[in-house]
């Protein structure tokens, strides 16, 4: 317990918290990712009944209206710490974009399929996930429209780009993009909700991927007549 008070010290020291003045941005910012890594792992490996805000102040190392100033309750806690997972995700596809610029457009969608199965099986996005799914944490409103998906924006560009190519059949854009997730994300994805580890392994998961790929592309009827 010594211990843990004299980190948290070390941390707000570190940080600007406890010496007088208001904080950098630089050091304000490390405040907030210090607080909002504290608290993914917390959500993550405890669950949401068990990860209270005063376990984040104590394990964190911040004090404690530092944290609620930017965070009033759990549950817009777990909101920020859901937001950051996004912009993590945002950040990977962007650098895949980036690196898959001379490749053609069947390849670059074969390797964002990849990358989505491999980040909807992450062990902490699946935590988040099951928390709002059973929590009902996904927010409500009626008289609004829903925020557009940006991960789905993306991947339908991409099957746009592989039509106009010519690399895959043409159609409705909707239907083949859903049906892309469906014949290869969503199986694998559900049984993680539920408890499972399908596909631990990288080797298991890419020869699960090739396969799936692989049907995607061809259907499952095989020759004809």
């Amino acid at each position: 317990m010594k211990q843990a008070v004299k980190t948290g010290k070390r941390a707000k020291r570190r940080s600007g918290e406890g010496r007088g003045g208001r904080p950098t941005k630089a050091e304000a910012q490390a405040i907030e990712d210090r607080i909002l890594a504290v608290a993914a792992d917390l959500f993550a490996r405890d669950g949401y009944a068990a990860t209270s805000m005063e376990r984040v102040v104590s394990e964190c190392g911040a004090g404690k209206d530092t944290i609620y100033r930017r965070y009033p309750s759990k549950r817009a806690i777990f909101g920020a710490v859901l937001e950051r997972s996004r912009r993590r995700i945002m950040a990977r596809l962007a650098d895949l974009q980036v690196r898959q610029s001379s490749q053609n457009s069947l390849a670059q969608l074969k390797e964002l399929a990849s990358l989505l199965l491999d980040i909807n099986l992450d062990p902490e996005l699946v935590a988040f996930k099951r928390i709002a799914a059973s929590e009902s944490l996904v927010a409500v409103d009626s008289h609004s429209e829903p925020e557009p998906d940006a991960i789905m924006s993306v991947l339908r560009t991409l099957v746009t780009k592989a039509q106009a190519d010519q690399r895959i059949v043409a159609g409705d854009i909707n239907f083949l993009t859903n049906f892309l997730i469906n014949s290869i994300i969503v199986g694998p994805t559900t049984l993680a909700m539920f408890g499972y580890k399908p596909l631990a392994t990288p080797k298991e998961r890419k020869l699960y991927f090739e396969k799936a790929w692989k049907l995607f592309l061809g259907g499952a009827a095989g020759r004809q007549g």
